[in-house]
């Protein structure tokens, strides 16, 4: 349907009625598995949890069009041509250049950037000095061509420089070949009998591939050529051609840990550095290089290696001084905890010599341009290079590459770290003339904006006509909390922002390892980067370690709404995302919300970060944002809790009906974010004024009343008595809903306050993340004997009470006794689980086996 089809007098949308939602996904998804090919200007700098660039222009189309705009108008696909069509392919024709777009939290820049490309003039905040330089270099206009020459120039005066230092003989030719990575492993001396170990967790190099050899290494240190090279898949048991020795080239001597020597001694690595009062020591064993024809293949790291290595140190001894080394502290936090633990004191301390000098060189060239602008933006490439050069990569032995600092958010020591060459012209992923591209094409797409979208199995690319970033929209960026505001009253049209979540990282302690070189290359020039860490003080978490607690979350939080409530026109909105899957973590941020004044009118469901990423797959976090939509809207009447409850069953029955007519594709667990998002609104206009026998009623207690009401009308709860346990409950109502997606299950949870780790972890659910099932009574039969065999006396309430049901219902169909377990958990509220739990499986037997009384046995 064309925008011009629709009746305009009928329609008066919010804001949230124009969002195509299941598109929004699709290209959530698509973007976040290729950020650099889909949207360049977010592959400039590395930021964490960066929100997807497509989510949020559709939701600047939605605030900025007007309400007569429909979501088919903002994207709709053409099921005949099987293409993408509406606004989000065009530069708006409505003249937005008088809306300011406030951003108290920019973070990586999302909102920033995709509301400047829409033509408004936008406000942001951001208290980290690394988060605040990346918008600023996302907007900050540059000509591409002169960025391209600098680039050139830099990296042109720096091989010339040092790059003799990446380079090695190829022992088969006798040619000088570059370097690509040189292995490293920490030594340390056996606490027993002084032998010095290296530290190998595993001896192999590189896996058999298709069109290359596997590499392994041979442990025995006085070997003569200890790289073996196969034409074969690496065998469980191999013996090195050069000195007889056999060995295994998947089993190290080092874990995580702990390491072995020869003799069979173990030690604990950290034990053994804290009584040498020592910091991890490495040397290098073998090369990677680019070898004549082009083979990347595989060296012993031999004299001339050791001299070049050696020059390096001797040249960063002479040019310390002068270059911007990182020597500040690292300091004591959550994140830093497993550097400090290894006896790293210093940000230099976890780098090489050779990239110390060569990092170092590369920001002292990049300081030296005539044009200040052009050489902060060769900064801002080689400090994101810097996630791929430090002693705190690992080396990826199946896709033949260096890991990132990164692949979790946070440090972890490795023992067998590769050391890349970031001047190397192979083009492989440490190379800072990557990074350096990386800068030029984002400034390119700054020119020339344009979206990408799978349409019928390809990957069509739209240029966005008349569509440009230009500074002159920055109204004002400032690097300071937003817990105070340097705005007017109601000078902002609409907030838009995706605050800090709840218990979540600690921004601060990781970004400080960009800043403690940024620190040393813009101090000078820049206030922000004077003091020596990342300010921290003022840091939105909640964080045992620095006294953080819920309190100054919520506390800090409320400010920042107040505040943005203060400079929000009356008929502003204010629209956010939040990722976390905790009732508790939804508490506390909507509460922050209604004490700042808010009410909150919606919530849906979008694609979150990348399904793949260690983040979600390690830690079972939610997949999904939720967009909480808000405005200053307030009646502050006096209403009951049961009033409510009654009001959202009436309301609940059309808003259901409305929400599948609007989103035909919407699960039933998505359904149900929505829903809360809605009944909320119910709760917030009255707030404070909601009461239950006399008492205010706060955000939690009204939460719970909400999901409590959707889950029965949604008919995907078990409706059984208070007593049973949560786990048991949720439980049940998975076993009658059935197997669904690990998302879907994990957002029915939330609303109890679990997740799906709670389940698995009591054996209560089984499969992978596109599948999960119950598990049924007998599955569990061991797992519930366990846990009565651990038991002492009177440890009943140990168990869940679908551990019970589960283990009476094995007895019966076993033919044993029951007696001895009804007598002791027989209850009316047991009958009723078990009642229900027949019920859905069809299974009588959980109904036959509380049945029998004690004395018909």
């Amino acid at each position: 349907m064309s925008e011009t089809q629709h009746d305009e007098e009928d329609l008066e949308l919010e804001t949230w009625d124009k969002l195509p939602l299941g598109l929004m996904d699709n290209l959530a998804e698509s973007e976040k598995y290729r950020v650099d090919v889909y949207r360049p200007i977010y592959s400039m700098h590395k930021w964490w949890a960066r929100r997807p660039g497509s989510t949020f222009r559709i939701l600047g189309l939605a605030a900025l069009t007007d309400s007569n705009t429909t979501k088919d108008d903002i994207l709709r696909m053409n099921t005949m041509e099987t293409k993408y069509e509406g606004k989000y392919l065009e530069s708006l024709k409505e003249d937005v250049s008088g809306k300011t777009i406030l951003d108290p939290f920019a973070g990586g820049g999302t909102t920033l950037f995709e509301l400047n490309r829409l033509g408004a003039q936008t406000v942001g905040y951001e208290l980290n000095p690394v988060a605040w330089w990346i918008n600023k270099k996302n907007i900050d206009q540059v000509d591409v061509d002169s960025l391209k020459q600098a680039r050139d120039a830099l990296l042109s005066s720096v091989r010339e420089d040092i790059g003799e230092l990446y380079t090695t003989t190829d022992p088969k030719t006798g040619q000088k070949c570059e370097i690509l990575y040189a292995f490293q492993t920490q030594v340390l001396p056996c606490l027993t009998c002084d032998e010095e170990v290296q530290l190998m967790k595993s001896r192999t190099l590189v896996r058999k591939g298709k069109t290359h050899s596997a590499f392994v290494c041979c442990p025995n240190r006085e070997c003569d050529d200890r790289i073996i090279e196969l034409d074969q898949e690496i065998p469980d048991e191999l013996d090195c051609p050069c000195c007889g020795t056999v060995f295994d080239p998947s089993d190290g001597n080092t874990t995580r840990a702990k390491y072995t020597c020869s003799n069979g001694h173990k030690h604990d690595i950290k034990e053994t550095l804290d009584r040498l009062d020592a910091k991890p020591e490495f040397e290098y064993y073998a090369l990677q290089y680019s070898a004549p024809g082009g083979d990347r293949r595989i060296k012993s790291f031999d004299e001339e290696d050791e001299r070049k290595a050696e020059r390096a140190r001797e040249l960063l001894e002479e040019r310390f001084d002068e270059l911007p080394i990182p020597t500040q502290k690292i300091p004591s936090g959550d994140k830093t905890s497993r550097l400090t633990a290894r006896n790293y004191e210093q940000y230099h301390e976890v780098f090489s010599d050779r990239h110390l000098l060569t990092y170092g060189t590369l920001f002292r060239e990049a300081q030296k341009f005539d044009d200040e602008n052009l050489g902060e933006f060769l900064i801002t490439g080689i400090s994101n290079a810097l996630k791929r050069g430090s002693l705190l990569i690992r080396w990826d032995y199946t896709n033949n590459k260096g890991s990132s600092v990164f692949p979790r958010q946070s440090y972890i020591p490795r023992a067998q770290p590769v050391e890349g060459n970031p001047l190397n012209t192979d083009g492989n992923i440490v190379a800072v003339e990557n990074f350096l591209d990386n800068v030029v094409e984002a400034k390119d797409y700054c020119n020339r904006p344009f979206e990408k979208l799978k349409e019928d199995g390809d990957v069509n690319k739209y240029f966005i006509q008349d569509e440009s970033v230009k500074e002159s929209r920055r109204k004002a960026l400032k690097c300071k909390t937003s817990e105070r505001l340097d705005l007017d009253d109601e000078s902002v049209d609409f907030v838009i922002t995706d605050p800090p979540y709840y218990d979540n990282v600690q921004y601060s302690e990781l970004s400080g390892y960009f800043y403690s070189w940024l620190h040393h290359v813009l101090g000078d020039e820049y206030e922000e980067f004077e003091p020596e860490h990342v300010p921290s003080a003022r840091e939105i978490v909640a964080n045992s370690r620095t006294g953080k607690d819920e309190d100054f979350f919520i506390e800090s939080l409320t400010n920042v709404f107040k505040e943005s409530h203060r400079v929000l026109k009356d008929d502003g909105e204010l629209m956010f995302t939040y990722h976390h899957n905790e009732n508790e973590a939804w508490g506390v941020i909507l509460q922050a919300l209604v004490e700042s004044g808010f009410t909150i009118t919606g919530a849906y469901p979008v694609q979150s970060e990348m399904p793949s990423s260690m983040t979600i797959s390690s830690l079972e976090n939610a997949e999904y944002d939720i967009v909480i939509f808000a405005n200053k809207e307030s009646v502050s009447e006096e209403t009951t809790l049961d009033q409510l409850r009654q009001d959202l069953f009436f309301e609940l029955q059309d808003m259901i009906e409305e929400e599948r007519e609007r989103h035909q594709e919407l699960s039933t667990a998505d359904l149900g974010v929505i829903l809360r998002g809605k009944c909320m609104f119910y709760y917030s206009k009255h707030y404070p004024e909601v009461y239950s026998d006399g008492e205010r009623v706060g955000v939690n207690d009204a939460l719970e009343t909400v999901d409590d009401v959707i889950e029965q009308i949604l008919e995907g709860s078990a409706n059984l008595p208070a007593s049973i346990d949560t786990i048991s409950e949720s439980y049940a109502a998975f076993v009658k809903r059935g197997a669904e997606e690990h998302d879907d299950l994990n957002k029915h949870l939330m609303a109890k306050n679990l997740n799906v780790s709670d389940l698995e972890d009591e054996e209560l659910i089984a499969g992978g993340r596109d599948e999960k099932r119950p598990v049924s009574a007998e599955e569990r039969v061991n797992f519930i004997e366990q846990k009565l065999n651990g038991m002492s006396p009177g440890e009943a309430d140990n168990l869940l009470d679908i551990d019970k049901i589960h283990y009476l219902h094995h007895l019966f169909v076993t033919d044993q006794s029951t007696s001895e377990y009804l007598k002791e958990w027989k209850t009316e509220d047991l009958e009723d689980l078990a009642d229900f739990m027949a019920d859905v499986t069809g299974d009588d037997r959980f109904e036959k086996v509380m049945e029998l009384n004690l004395g018909q046995f």
